[in-house]
């Protein structure tokens, strides 16, 4: 007996979440096993499924050698599967759109969130993408992030009258201080290779048919900030009435905390840069103040000299 057109039409979808996830994160391929054991049905179902997608004009293909189910492109079906979304993915969501309700706006018709987890619809207020940038940059960012593909796009700094064109290998996008960053590796430069680039100063981004060997993740910078190019540990001492603050946020996996005598902490965060270190601290308000290194204290000094004189 068939199986009711509801409960075929959702097998579908997840036929179809399955492959596209597997193309998006590289791998060869899912074999029928592991479809069946996420469908909980029998063999011949399976091949149904694929019938059907292929319909739909899915790049469903099938390798015989290697028994392997693939997309060999990327691919969307023609009309919205939307999905109520809840639980722990619903809150991450959630968040995600606080930060940017342009991406709830583009996944309106895509998911919606179960009621209460709230959204964009009442955050005018909470963090959230700052920057302006030009949208059509995310088409060709994303295709060389999933098929590692060399990126070509022209760059222009504040102040600049030309933007240079430049090639970078993209390695990920990320949020620093409202504004979005995509880190690559530039080909060009062997001594400093990890870049990180503000979107909002890219311009006519293309996705060149070159492709590329990403590093291993462990390889790559992590640090806060817009920079990475000599990636160091910044102590900072929290006094104790800010010492509070500082044990409920973590803003990198690397950060460290000690306690001091007196109830202040120092704790240690990964930057890329002795100035937007300085920044950022000066940016946390009075009661903290950077211990190490002395280049960051230096820095931090004549920020705040610099503030002091303003005030004569």
């Amino acid at each position: 007996m068939p199986s009711p057109l509801s409960e075929r039409f959702t097998r579908l979808a997840v036929v179809h979440n399955l492959l596209a996830k597997a193309r998006a994160e590289g791998a060869p391929g899912l074999d029928s096993q592991a479809l069946q054991e996420a469908l909980s049905c029998e063999r011949k179902a399976v091949y149904r499924y694929m019938d059907d997608l292929r319909t739909l004009e899915a790049p469903v293909e099938y390798d015989e050698k290697a028994h392997l189910w693939s997309y060999g492109s990327t691919w969307n079906p023609p009309e919205p599967w939307l999905w109520t979304v809840d639980g722990p993915a619903g809150v991450r969501l959630a968040l995600d759109f606080l930060l940017d309700p342009v991406l709830e706006h583009d996944l309106r018709e895509v998911l919606i969130l179960e009621p209460g987890l709230g959204g964009g619809r009442v955050t005018q207020t909470l963090p959230r993408l700052t920057a302006s940038f030009d949208r059509s940059l995310l088409g060709p960012i994303a295709t060389a992030l999933r098929e590692k593909r060399v990126l070509r796009f022209l760059y222009r700094k504040p102040g600049q009258e030309e933007a240079p064109v430049r090639l970078a290998h993209p390695l990920e996008l990320f949020e620093w201080n409202g504004m979005p960053y995509l880190q690559a590796v530039d080909p060009s430069d062997r001594r400093h290779p990890y870049k990180r680039f503000a979107l909002s100063r890219m311009e006519q981004a293309e996705a060149l048919p070159n492709r590329f060997r990403a590093p291993a993740r462990r390889d790559r910078p992590s640090c806060l900030g817009a920079f990475c190019g000599e990636v160091f540990t910044a102590t900072v001492r929290a006094e104790s009435d800010q010492a509070a603050f500082v044990r409920e946020r973590r803003w990198h996996p690397d950060q460290k905390l000690r306690e001091l005598r007196g109830g202040a902490v120092e704790f240690d965060l990964p930057f890329g840069d002795h100035g937007e270190a300085a920044r950022w601290i000066l940016g946390q308000g009075p009661g903290f103040r950077p211990v190490a290194p002395l280049p960051l204290v230096r820095s931090w000094s004549e920020m705040v000299r610099a503030l002091h004189s303003q005030l004569r």
